[in-house]
């Protein structure tokens, strides 16, 4: 039977490539996974637990921008998420660097006790990124606590 063990890599394809390079490893400061060479249409990125393949394509048509609301958003891979262990921190080091999908935070717990503040963005070329604060239970700091899934997006965190 298979047996698979974890996500090791994910793609994406970009008609942006130098911009989403350049946003990838000089905004988000992620490093490069294998040595880069300019020219070639194609980088890794370390995302610390997977590898992410950026490579160039002619093709022009848009990426989607998904709304961060699950149920009005089409069918298909949504988010890419990032845990920070302070969101205000994140997002102090964000703010004038990104566009932010939302104007605020989102706070979602759910009834185990685990709960999770974020906030996406959107790369260069449209794809939707979360930074999220997870915390394993007590307390829930700050509004929008019961606003509960339809806020939010559960599946980024």
């Amino acid at each position: 039977m298979l047996k698979l063990k974890r996500i090791d890599n994910m793609d994406i394809l970009s008609n942006n490539f130098d911009e989403m390079v350049e946003f990838y490893t000089q905004t988000l400061g992620l490093d490069f996974f294998l040595p880069f060479e300019p020219g070639e249409g194609w980088a890794a990125i370390d995302f610390g637990n997977l590898t992410l393949y950026l490579f160039a394509t002619e093709h022009a048509a848009p990426v989607f921008r998904r709304t961060g609301i699950n149920e009005q958003d089409p069918q298909g891979y949504d988010s890419i998420a990032f845990a920070v262990d302070s969101l205000d921190e994140a997002y102090a080091e964000l703010d004038g660097k990104v566009q932010w999908v939302t104007g605020e935070k989102t706070v979602w717990e759910h009834p185990s006790g685990r709960w999770y503040q974020y906030r996406a963005f959107f790369d260069p070329d449209g794809n939707m990124i979360y930074v999220t604060e997870p915390h394993e239970s007590g307390a829930v700091v700050g509004a929008g606590a019961s606003a509960g899934i339809a806020s939010g997006n559960p599946a980024a965190l």
